[in-house]
């Protein structure tokens, strides 16, 4: 550290005082010599560094592994057998314990836990946890359990994380519970700021660190599902006999699943582009690891179109030549345009497919778009199938077109219709020119 700033930190530290008060009385202040200031931005920042000094190990093995929050640490050791692991956990901290001696710091036994987390195949798996050998911390004997509670999130011994959602469900029903009585039916606070109330503070509860836990597995999203459909229905205040999907839809919100996932994406998009001194790292791909455990490899899975997807590239457009412009048929617009598109009907080959789509924005905002396919018999038009969509009030009718293009041509692949040449009309030059010609590298072309 830079001699300025441990003199500042000196100086920070030196002539202190601190006074007790109560009932708006207080007593003199009197000076103090441990400790740090509360409620200073720089006190946790000194805390770490005072607390790091007995956490670092510069020799740790590869199979020995500390991660720590603020006073919180966790260390994990990866050994072929319990007994081995406990005397491996024995000498590591021990060697913390001297590191922390002429510090004044020590582990405080009381609060420290005990897991075991054995292979699914492991003879050890089924045997009782007072028959391994205890871990002994400061001449105090700890005990294992079959689950631990860490940052937040209780950890099972085989990783399944069904204790932690059903103690999930469990906080978010007290939650609840607080807050019934705001729903009240004649006086009560309304749906829109139930919805708020649900996506600031019930949710957030529920869903505390679902990257590290959720995995989409059948049993905890059973456990939650039922919680998440409880806190539609008080923010709603519809009957119990209302569906389910349609609880969803009226209180707008996604699916649980496809909502712990966009979670989980989030956050793997943000470990993606950390700066390379960050302590966390991107995701990495595990093959040997089993697929429904959580882990970096799954926020791999999730995200790894980021990494082998052909994203879209923005800073360049494209070098490909682009398909020729057709000349116009009707250059002197000397024929009508129904006119001119029935004599081009007529000259389509056999089973033809034809594609008209469009795109529009309503009075009130609401930007739609629909498609329909038809193909070519008898010098005729037969229909094959259609499709609509709703796009909401933040795209444009440039947008609305060419997303009616590409769901029409993305339903060809579920139709019956064989193999043949293929005509979009479409009535927008500009959306025309993007799948033309991609000067502009647009998403949808």
């Amino acid at each position: 550290m830079l001699v300025y700033l441990t003199n500042w930190v000196a100086a920070f530290n030196t002539a202190r005082k601190m006074a007790f008060g109560f009932d708006r009385q207080s007593e003199p202040p009197q000076p103090y010599c441990c400790g740090l200031p509360q409620c200073s931005p720089i006190s946790p920042i000194l805390f770490l560094i005072y607390s790091n000094a007995m956490l670092e190990n510069q020799n740790e093995s590869t199979d020995a592994i500390n991660t720590s929050y603020m006073d919180d640490v966790c260390m994990v050791q990866l050994s072929s057998s319990v007994p081995k692991a406990n005397a491996r956990l024995e000498e590591r901290t021990e060697q913390h314990l001297e590191n922390g001696a002429h510090l004044g710091l020590t582990f405080a036994t009381p609060k420290a836990e005990l897991l075991y987390c054995l292979p699914l195949t492991s003879k050890d798996k089924n045997k009782s946890l007072s028959s391994h050998r205890p871990l002994r911390v400061l001449g105090v004997t700890m005990l294992a359990e079959r689950q631990i509670k860490y940052l937040g999130v209780f950890i099972d011994e085989s990783l399944t994380f069904k204790y932690h959602a059903s103690m999930a469900a469990t906080r978010v029903s007290k939650v609840l519970a607080s807050l019934n009585f705001l729903r009240h039916r004649s006086r009560g606070i309304p749906a829109c700021i139930a919805h708020h109330l649900t996506m600031t503070a019930v949710l957030p509860t529920m869903f505390w660190v679902s990257p590290a836990w959720w995995t989409d597995t059948p049993r905890v999203a059973a456990m939650l599902r039922v919680a998440y459909n409880t806190v539609a229905r008080w923010s709603t205040g519809l009957p119990l006999n209302t569906r389910t999907t349609n609880l969803i839809t009226l209180v707008h919100l996604p699916p649980m699943e496809a909502y712990l996932d966009y979670l989980s994406l989030r956050y793997a998009i943000r470990l993606h582009f950390l700066p390379t001194h960050h302590a966390l790292g991107p995701p990495r791909n595990l093959p040997d690891t089993r697929t429904n455990l959580p882990g970096l490899h799954h926020l791999y899975n999730l995200s790894k179109h980021l990494v082998q997807g052909k994203l879209e590239d923005r800073t360049a457009t494209s070098i490909a030549p682009g398909v020729a412009k057709t000349t116009s048929p009707n250059p002197n617009k000397t024929m009508q345009p129904r006119q001119l598109h029935e004599k081009w009907l007529r000259t389509l080959t056999e089973s033809t497919i034809v594609i008209y789509t469009d795109g529009s924005k309503l009075e009130n905002g609401d930007v739609r778009c629909g498609w329909m396919i038809h193909y070519s018999r008898n010098q005729q038009l037969h229909f094959l199938s259609d499709g609509c969509y709703h796009l909401g009030r933040r795209a444009e009718v440039y947008d609305a077109e060419l997303h009616a293009v590409q769901e029409a041509v993305t339903s060809l692949l579920i139709t019956t219709a064989s193999r043949a040449p293929v005509f979009i009309c479409i009535d927008n030059q500009a959306a025309a020119d993007a799948l033309r010609f991609n000067t502009s590298n647009h998403e949808y072309a």
